[in-house]
């Protein structure tokens, strides 16, 4: 493949860098492709063109820090540190996809737009919409919360845990790398919001107030969006790691009860980082209420 070609999983590894160029290059193409080619369902096909193209290279990955595991097995508490690099590689791999949507949703035109990144758009709406009705600005009944910091804690926490991390769990498990596609539907959302507010400003305030706005957006979700990223790059390892441990052939005497330990620690992690983040993004939707 011409992937492999340009990216093995030892160099993404050894510079993870290299996977935000890769990931922002195979973004691009893909979504031009699935434009050029299946226009009505372009907005998911694009994902699912990403995650065909990255599956590979993700799944080398996780074979190889699953071996290294086996042989050499460390803490459990400690296996964030010692597989940091993988969280590296989702991390560039993550921004790169959202550096790509926020590009060309900026870029083409409104009659592009529409069908290019329709599904995103609809996923915008639905968040905003219950946003408005949680406010109590649409409906003051049993949905609202108003400025009741429990109510909103529990509708994030419930929401990216039971909806997104343990479905990317599952994926990861079963399909091996099957969470990227999980992680890019995600990165595909913010790139279209943070494009949304570039197009919006553009007209009103100029190109590079726009940029500067569109940077802030993206600069605002760290508080709360580094943690549950983070959260759901360590349950996608986890799921992963589990996964080849599973579907080797042969296992070293105690490989399975190694791995299977250190996926615990590792999906307590990502609940933990889970539960951080919904708690900062709730203070934040309160105090700005």
């Amino acid at each position: 493949m011409v992937l492999e070609s340009m990216l093995t999983g030892g160099e993404a590894m050894r510079h993870p860098f290299f996977m935000l160029l890769a990931s922002v290059l195979i973004c691009s193409v893909s979504l031009w492709a699935a434009f050029l080619s299946f226009q009505k369902s372009a907005s998911i096909l694009a994902v699912a063109l990403i995650t065909i193209a990255l599956i590979p290279l993700f799944h080398r990955i996780f074979v190889s820090e699953e071996e290294k595991e086996a042989e050499r097995p460390g803490f459990a508490a400690s296996f964030i540190a010692r597989h940091f690099n993988v969280v590296k590689v989702y991390a560039f791999f993550f921004i790169g996809l959202i550096l790509a949507y926020a590009f060309w949703y900026s870029v083409v035109s409104p009659e592009v737009r529409v069908v290019m990144f329709s599904e995103q758009e609809a996923a915008l709406s639905g968040i905003e919409d219950l946003r408005q009705t949680l406010t109590g600005k649409f409906s003051a009944g049993e949905m609202s919360c108003g400025p009741n910091p429990l109510c909103w804690f529990s509708v994030i926490f419930v929401n990216n845990a039971l909806f997104v991390l343990v479905p990317m769990l599952f994926f990861s498990f079963v399909y091996g790398a099957g969470a990227v596609f999980l992680i890019g539907w995600n990165a595909s959302v913010l790139g279209v919001l943070i494009g949304k507010d570039i197009v919006h400003y553009a007209a009103t305030h100029g190109g590079l107030a726009a940029l500067w706005i569109g940077a802030r957006r993206m600069l605002g979700l760290l508080p709360h969006g580094s943690l549950e990223a983070l959260g759901y790059f360590v349950g996608a390892i986890a799921g992963g790691i589990i996964g080849a441990a599973i579907s080797k052939k042969r296992h070293l005497r105690g490989e399975t009860w190694i791995i299977t330990k250190d996926v615990i620690a590792m999906v307590l992690y990502a609940f933990g980082l889970l539960l951080a983040g919904a708690i900062i993004e709730t203070y934040a939707i309160v105090s700005s209420l």
